[in-house]
């Protein structure tokens, strides 16, 4: 289930989804296809603008909501379990950053799991915790932009070069659009995968630092007397 500060992040995000999607049928018709823009009136062009505008939302509102989240991130991880992004945390992903005080976590919060679906639920009850401080906000809207940038993308891999033979298009339009976003899903699966590292490393650095800054019991005490 989606939490609400996931839905408005995902909100902040639909205008990049859509910019990109926009962009996509403009590279398609006039570089890839430019045969079917040229041989369409003013009045076909002005309608399909309108099409554009008025449906592109929805359309990319369809692409990325179709598959689950952790579909989703098995697409940008690449793996078929352990995909959603705190997975690795306690294992991978927090020994690898340096700001990270991986032995002070342990302390505070106690053993600290390594089977992923147990690492994943100890980091999001930390996450939890932090959700709206900005690095960790921040870090989780662009996780979620590249990844579902990463789904549309995938998904235009088939339907474009599918829309290209229907209309037509010269022989080698298909193949080239096939290319062009299988490309363009790599480099927003990589995106997403890198700030969804971040995102988990950013979760544990707070923690980690606000550990190590506070002060101990007996010289609170100390102070205080």
């Amino acid at each position: 289930m989606m939490s609400n500060g996931e839905r408005s992040l995902k909100s902040l995000n639909m205008k990049w989804l859509v910019l990109l999607a926009s962009a996509d049928v403009v590279g398609v018709l006039f570089f890839v296809a430019p045969e079917l823009v040229n041989g369409a009136s003013l009045t076909q062009i002005g309608i399909g603008r309108v099409l554009t505008t008025t449906l592109m939302p929805v359309v990319v509102l369809l692409i990325v909501n179709v598959l689950p989240h952790n579909v989703k991130s098995a697409l940008v991880y690449w793996k078929p379990l352990g995909v959603l992004p705190g997975s690795e945390a306690f294992t991978k992903y927090g020994p690898a950053d340096p700001r990270i005080d991986m032995a002070a976590l342990k302390k505070n919060f106690g053993a600290l799991p390594t089977d992923p679906t147990e690492q994943n639920s100890k980091w999001y009850k930390l996450y939890k915790q932090v959700a709206n401080e900005p690095e960790v906000a921040e870090a989780h809207k662009l996780f979620l932009m590249y990844r579902d940038m990463a789904v549309m993308s995938l998904a235009l891999v088939v339907l474009v070069p599918i829309a290209l033979f229907v209309a037509h298009a010269a022989s080698p339009s298909p193949w080239i659009a096939a290319s062009v976003f299988a490309a363009q899903y790599l480099v927003t699966a990589l995106s997403a995968r890198w700030s969804g590292i971040r995102f988990v490393c950013n979760v544990l650095a707070i923690h980690s630092a606000r550990e190590a800054a506070a002060p101990k019991a007996g010289t609170a005490t100390k102070t205080a007397s």
